[in-house]
């Protein structure tokens, strides 16, 4: 005998999906009192939900918020059984009965998810987040559509589209788990085909979504009767945008002479269109319905699709999430390239320079190390909030790596807007910030190029931010630079000497030379290794021709583990025949700084332990930029405790403190 299915079953809840909800029920529960206020905040902000509560008392209106919030609780726990399907279905036709429109009940579900998402954010596993989602939106959901079924036999509606909508909402969000289970996305997309196809009186459904600029409006999604390309640019008295700004609904008849002409477009196929707005500021959407009856929404009810926006909006949410840092709430990489793209468009139309910058923070990385990431945290998000301050409406701040923003200045007129904007934002990160007690100071490093004076792509534009950025940090830090054909080819030629570098490593190219160091007396002390780079076609190169990748960020390393190991493999050769050398070597600020420094020595030492560590020396250049002053001295002093002999270079030029 087939096994009867239950609604969950027809959500495609399985154990597993309850199972993750319970890990998370502490989390949750607690959160249900300030869900159930925000809740009947929602009802008491409307006047048409608020006239309900009119005559409440106070002690009354808390014992229902008291018990709504016991009701969140028993959701969680229900498993959506046959009891608790009895109780909501109470709860929908008690809806009807107070006059709480259908449309009220459904947008009560994008709090619920709101709630809880905010209390999810920090506690949930990053391997359970997308299987509590997808479980919390089938409950939600499964919940609503029982609430319907109930506030649908309260109102003995009969009529034969509502009863077609609920049917088709039932058998849309109702599909079956599995691995091809859908996303809110595709759900909704689902909605939009079945509508048309399953209501004789709906002939298109779809959607659009705002762009990333908040200046047009894109058809996104379309079933139905085919339409062209759709764009809607913001032009006043278009019942979508009006329907966006207002956030109500918006019934638009195709005979209206106000009927912008893509409306018009449509006559003798549809009679009226039902805007329904969706999502929020910073990612709107509306439906479109269109329909072959003149009222067909006063007939029927435009309060049945807005459980349509509602399921829009949980799509935006979903979407803005996924485009978002969740540290700062800034736009991410993805968003950020989107908004260049358009705002690369809409600066050629306007005739007016972009600049697209890349800003780097001097410094964090230290504070992060020393004090912890929470304080790197809170630095972060207090440096945003001045950028922030200084931006103008219509600038954009994304948050594109770790310390690493993105930043869009659209409607330059001259490049010495520019410079002050640029100016502002370095004055505003270098000014000091107290985290824990202490004083901290950073500085910011900008790379800026202006579109269209560099016509380029937008991938394009970002990566000569990037360059310029480098040769702002390269040019002393806490600065702006802008990008330059000149600087260009000298990046590309940095390029090539760091594949050039990059390749000798692999292929064991790289070798070392020694110079003897010799006394007043002429007696030989020791040597001084010498790095030199064999090419197949140009001979032996000194350092000078390939100085900059001795201390690139990914090659320092390398070269100086094969410094380390090969110098010492040399010494030890001597040693074995009589030849007790002081062998000294020098060692970049980067890989001196690196973690792992310190484990890259010792290896060294290990291989060879009949060389004695004071016959090592390491030498630093004091000259070279050593932007962690107190890290290199404690690793030094580790040196020195080793038996390692410690040279400095260049003495009186720099950085004496390291003695």
């Amino acid at each position: 005998m087939p096994k009867v299915s239950t609604l969950p079953d027809f959500l495609g809840l399985q154990d597993s999906d309850f199972l993750v909800i319970d890990r998370y029920r502490n989390a949750l529960d607690a959160e249900a009192p300030a869900l159930a206020h925000a809740f009947y905040d929602y009802l008491l902000a409307h006047s048409v939900t608020a006239a309900i509560f009119r005559d409440f008392s106070p002690e009354r209106l808390d014992a229902l918020i008291q018990k709504h919030a016991e009701h969140v609780r028993n959701l969680l726990a229900s498993r959506l059984d046959e009891p608790w399907r009895e109780s909501v279905k109470r709860i929908g036709a008690l809806h009807h009965r107070l006059g709480i429109e259908l449309s009220w009940i459904a947008g009560a579900y994008v709090l619920y998810w709101r709630h809880w998402q905010k209390a999810l954010r920090a506690q949930a596993l990053a391997s359970d987040w997308p299987l509590l989602q997808d479980a919390l939106i089938r409950l939600l959901v499964g919940d609503l559509i029982i609430q319907i079924e109930g506030y649908t036999y309260a109102a003995r509606e009969t009529d034969a589209d509502r009863l077609s909508l609920f049917d088709l909402l039932m058998g849309v969000l109702a599909t079956p788990r599995g691995s091809d289970s859908p996303r809110p996305e595709e759900l909704l997309q689902q909605i939009c085909e079945a509508l048309p196809r399953k209501n004789a009186g709906v002939r298109l459904a779809g959607y659009v979504v705002s762009d990333a600029m908040g200046e047009a409006l894109t058809l996104e999604y379309l079933a139905g009767l085919p339409l062209p390309a759709l764009q809607i640019p913001k032009i006043a008295g278009d019942p979508c945008w009006e329907a966006l700004e207002s956030g109500h609904t918006v019934i638009q008849s195709v005979d209206d002479p106000q009927a912008p002409e893509w409306v018009k477009a449509l006559r003798n196929r549809i009679e009226e269109i039902g805007f329904f707005p969706f999502g929020s500021e910073a990612l709107r959407g509306v439906g479109l319905i269109g329909v072959s009856e003149k009222g067909y929404f006063r007939r029927v009810g435009s309060a049945y699709y807005d459980a349509f926006a509602h399921l829009g909006e949980l799509v935006l949410l979903i979407r803005n999430q996924s485009l978002r840092d969740p540290l700062t709430g800034l736009p991410n990489r993805t968003l950020f390239l989107d908004r260049l793209k358009i705002a690369r468009d809409q600066t050629l139309r306007h005739e007016q320079l972009l600049g697209v910058a890349i800003l780097d923070m001097d410094g964090f990385k230290q504070v992060n190390d020393r004090l912890g990431h929470r304080a790197g945290d809170y630095l972060l998000q207090a440096v945003v909030q001045r950028l922030q301050a200084q931006l103008r409406a219509g600038d954009t701040l994304a948050r594109i790596g770790g310390d690493e923003f993105g930043l869009l200045l659209p409607g330059l007129e001259h490049l010495d807007d520019l410079e002050v904007i640029c100016e502002r934002l370095l004055a505003a990160i270098r000014e000091p910030l107290e985290i824990e007690g202490e004083a901290v100071s950073i500085s910011g490093s900008l790379g800026v190029t202006i579109y269209p004076l560099d016509d380029s792509d937008a991938s394009t534009l970002i990566r000569h931010a990037d360059m310029a950025l480098y040769a702002a940090k390269d040019a002393g830090r806490d600065q702006f630079h802008l990008h330059t054909l000149a600087l260009d080819e000298a990046i590309q030629t940095e390029v090539a000497i760091h594949g050039m570098v990059k390749q000798a490593l692999h292929e064991n190219r790289l070798v070392l030379h020694y110079q003897p160091i010799v006394s007043s007396a002429g007696t030989v002390l020791g040597v001084e290794a010498l790095i030199r780079l064999n090419h197949p076609e140009k001979g032996l190169l000194a350092p000078a021709a390939f100085f900059s990748a001795l201390d690139h960020p990914r090659l320092a390393r390398p070269i100086g583990r094969f410094v380390l190991i090969e110098a010492l493999r040399q010494g030890a050769i001597w040693q074995e025949k009589g030849l007790s050398l002081l062998v000294s070597l020098n060692i970049s600020t980067r890989h001196l700084l690196d973690a792992r420094f310190l484990e890259d020595l010792q290896e060294a030492l290990a291989r060879h332990p009949g060389l004695r560590p004071e016959q090592i020396e390491i030498e630093i250049t004091e000259s070279a930029p050593l932007h962690d002053l107190p890290r290199a001295q404690a690793i030094l002093n580790n040196c020195h405790r080793l038996g390692v002999r410690i040279a400095i270079d260049d003495f009186g030029t720099g950085n004496a403190s390291l003695t």
